[in-house]
């Protein structure tokens, strides 16, 4: 008489016996329970990983695609620089080892490369000019503008601020400090800018934007 295990207690028992006699654990054909347990385990298994997959391939969708901040104008091409694209430091190094070193062509450099939203060379042309000569309102402006587009908003405002002592009535270092506050969330010095703008320049080249934003703040 052949016999078997009890799959729980490991008690013997007729190969025939329905339930163990030992504990009442029902007694299974060898292999089916494992069997099933293993095909629903697998099933399973199979449904958190492609779960788990999906998940991982929203995230990364939505975390991938940066929304892209409002960028301030520069003074040699105004209201162009709304979506600025990747920098390419390949031989940065090297092109400010070999920058200019007279005014004029520092100044003409930055703004090739603001316009081509290389605004880390391009800050470094502007500084190395403005040391030769810090007058100009205009070339610190495009500084300012350039220091923001490198992620550093503290320092463009203060570029900014700089110019207005100087110059209370420069278009385009008011607008700028809008959209540097309105980027840093502070919405309240946003508005407070463009408006000021606005009733300096109810027609100037920066009105219509300085009116939409204004706008999206609301009240």
């Amino acid at each position: 008489m052949s016999e078997k295990k009890c799959p729980v207690c490991n008690f013997k028992t007729s190969e025939n016996a329905k339930f163990c006699p030992d504990c009442g654990a029902p007694m299974h054909n060898k292999g089916q329970k494992k069997t099933t347990k293993v095909k629903s385990s697998s099933n399973r298994d199979m449904f958190i990983i492609v779960g788990v997959l999906a998940i991982i391939v929203v995230g990364y969708l939505i975390f991938k695609t940066p929304t892209q901040p409002p960028q301030p104008a520069n003074q040699q091409q105004t209201g162009n620089n709304q979506n600025p694209e990747h920098e390419d430091f390949e031989g940065m190094e090297e092109m400010m080892a070999n920058l200019p070193v007279d005014y004029n062509s520092l100044v003409r450099l930055g703004n090739q490369t603001m316009d081509a939203r290389n605004y880390a060379m391009a800050a470094e042309c502007y500084k190395r000019a403005l040391m030769i000569d810090g007058s100009s309102p205009d070339v610190r402006t495009d500084y300012g503008a350039c220091l923001h587009g490198m992620g550093l908003p503290d320092r463009a405002i203060a570029e900014f601020h700089n110019v207005l002592k100087n110059y209370p009535d420069h278009e385009i270092a008011r607008f700028n400090l809008g959209i540097v506050f309105y980027t840093m969330d502070v919405t309240d010095s946003a508005k407070y800018y463009w408006q000021s703008y606005l009733d300096k320049y109810p027609n100037g080249s920066m009105a219509i934007t300085a009116r939409e934003y204004i706008q999206k703040i609301g009240k």
